[in-house]
């Protein structure tokens, strides 16, 4: 095998798990989309969404600070 076959099988294997990779990526990412989840990485009182949530922790936190 000569250094050029070499180096183009290398950069099939690099696009091809790249390629894998982004694809699974995208497919899990979809996946776990059907159900709720918070956006946020911070707590309900700083929320913009709280009034509308309808996760438990923002039920939980609109009755016991009475947000309607």
């Amino acid at each position: 095998m000569d250094r050029r076959r070499f180096l183009h099988q290398i950069g099939r294997g690099t696009i091809l798990s790249a390629l894998a990779i982004f694809s699974g990526t995208m497919i899990y990412r979809n996946l776990n989309s059907e159900r709720e989840t918070c956006d946020f990485d911070f707590v309900c009182r700083n929320c913009k969404k709280v009034k509308t949530c309808a996760l438990p922790d923002g039920i939980d936190f609109k009755k016991k600070n009475s947000i309607q």
